[in-house]
């Protein structure tokens, strides 16, 4: 199996705790005189599109990354006739369906990762349209690029083989790396099973009654099972180590009920660092949050 990573230096020492207002002044004071003076890191200065707000750039170059530009996918896999007729088991040309769009998708955004030259992608929205005879997967993340020093040393620490791509928010990416551990890329684990048909006298029995509908529930139990093997599968293949941010869907297919859909997607990661670490967080509390006024008659 290839590592997708390659060596990792060590964080500088003594860096600020994040979230410390004193160094996102600093950095913010910096990033301004740089990109002012059109100086600084190799790629530091150049025009860059980003979804990003202004603290989760200030996050990013923090740890010596930027954003580069917006970068999308998409991917459409038809469905043959007769897939959602009434049968047994495995949907397998939905399988089939999701695996190749999700894997296109996920190919043509690291694709654009190569052309703009960024070695990832942090906050990939991943919109899924499941329709009878089509599956719609579209990817949109911001791309990132690592800074440089003036010498030509680059900041961030890591050195990756290929592009990595994450759904996590650029806030959660840089909680993820200050602890040691690093994304590596989006999988994904996908499931369509036939429910089997309740037979004619067991229907009208249960009719009118509080009873559980065995045939949905192991339906839905091997869906899962399917589905997360194949979501653990597709970590290893990726080099990770481990899964965060899984976003799970399982539930009968709207225009065939009587097939269960069970849907993960998460971003595997890896610890890279020697040993895994502890960043010391600040719990925020925001205070502008909406107040609501009411007359005091309005309660006579």
């Amino acid at each position: 199996m290839t590592d997708p990573t390659a060596q990792l230096g060590t964080p500088p020492l003594g860096t600020p705790p994040l979230g410390d207002p004193a160094q996102r002044e600093a950095d913010l004071g910096e990033l301004g005189r740089l990109l002012a003076a059109g100086q600084g890191g190799r790629h530091l200065g150049q025009p860059c599109t980003s979804d990003l707000s202004l603290d989760e750039v200030l996050l990013l170059h923090s740890i010596g990354l930027e954003p580069a530009s917006v970068v999308t996918s998409v991917s459409c896999v038809t469905l043959p006739s007769g897939t959602w007729t009434w049968g047994t088991g495995q949907v397998e040309a939905a399988d089939y369906a999701f695996g190749r769009a999700f894997a296109s998708a996920r190919e043509h955004l690291s694709e654009q990762l190569h052309h703009v030259g960024a070695i990832g992608a942090v906050g990939v929205d991943i919109e899924i349209e499941l329709a009878a005879h089509r599956f719609l997967i579209t990817m949109m993340g911001t791309s990132v690029r690592a800074v440089t020093d003036q010498d030509g040393t680059a900041r961030f620490p890591v050195n990756y083989r290929s592009p990595f791509l994450s759904d996590l928010s650029a806030r959660d990416f840089v909680v993820l790396s200050r602890s040691g551990w690093y994304p590596l890329s989006l999988v994904f684990g996908a499931s369509f099973v036939h429910a089997p048909r309740r037979g004619v006298g067991q229907a009208i029995g249960q009719r009118g009654q509080n009873v559980e509908l065995t045939n949905m529930t192991e339906t839905l139990y091997e869906a899962r099972e399917r589905a997360m093997g194949q979501l653990q599968q597709e970590v290893q293949l990726a080099g990770g180590t481990g899964l965060v941010d899984v976003q799970v869907v399982d539930r009968p297919m709207p225009f065939a009920h009587h097939v269960v859909r069970f849907t993960a997607i998460g971003t595997a990661i890896k610890l890279l660092a020697s040993e895994h670490s502890h960043p010391d967080l600040k719990l925020v509390v925001p205070v502008d949050d909406k107040v609501y006024g009411f007359e005091a008659s309005s309660l006579d």
